[in-house]
């Protein structure tokens, strides 16, 4: 019986990807702008899961700076939460609906490689919020075991879903977790059969949908 769904956050529940924007107000307020500093800041970003394996501000801060060649300042992470916070869609209506009705019948928490508090801002901006209990993923990240038998909470990986974005991070680790996975395929890819459960986005999840994986009924089922 599943009792748990697991959701990534971005390319998962925001589908916005392009941090450029928010790097570039954070280093306006940190008087350090410059387009070579963008580039440096999301390369930093996007490699700081490579050196690290939990996200904490003293790290975060001594790698985006080793990428600037600058000595940040303390407030660093804080500043650039101010930048990121509003980075979210407009209201999703329909997004709201679903997730609400799941959350009548299932638990629901996250499990993100970022800061959990700065997530879970931006989804209280995007007006879903409300329906998670718990952020996992800021003490230790994906793809290791042990971040998705934490998101399990009391409850057997086999009683939970993880949904997320990406095969490797979300769904192939979270299979070797012994979860249930279902892929949202927001990047529009070509995948095979062996990712089980597709869909285009979190709003095309339903109940019916679950229960096949409660059956073990889906088979490479794209919906």
């Amino acid at each position: 019986m599943i009792k748990r769904l697991i959701f990534d956050v971005d390319g998962t529940l925001i589908n916005m990807q392009d941090f450029t924007s928010c790097v570039e107000k954070t280093l306006k307020k940190l008087n350090i702008y410059s387009e070579e500093n963008v580039k440096h800041f999301l390369e930093g970003m996007f490699s700081y899961e490579k050196c690290y394996n939990n996200y904490n501000f003293d790290d975060y801060t001594k790698h985006i700076g080793s990428y600037l060649n600058i000595k940040l300042p303390d407030n660093f992470v804080q500043t650039h939460f101010i930048s990121l916070k509003p980075f979210v869609p407009p209201k999703n209506q329909n997004l709201i609906n679903k997730l609400e009705n799941l959350s009548k019948r299932y638990e629901m928490v996250l499990l993100t490689n970022y800061f959990s508090s700065l997530q879970q801002a931006r989804l209280n901006n995007f007006g879903i919020g409300k329906f998670f209990s718990f952020c996992y993923g800021e003490d230790l990240i994906k793809p290791a075991k042990e971040a998705f038998i934490n998101a399990c909470g009391k409850n057997n990986p086999s009683e939970c879903v993880m949904i997320g974005d990406n095969i490797d991070l979300d769904i192939n680790a979270a299979k070797e977790a012994g979860l249930k996975t279902i892929f949202v395929n927001s990047k529009g890819l070509n995948v095979n059969q062996n990712v089980g459960i597709t869909v285009n986005s979190v709003e095309e999840i339903s109940l019916n949908l679950i229960s096949k994986l409660e059956n073990n009924s889906y088979g490479g089922m794209k919906i």
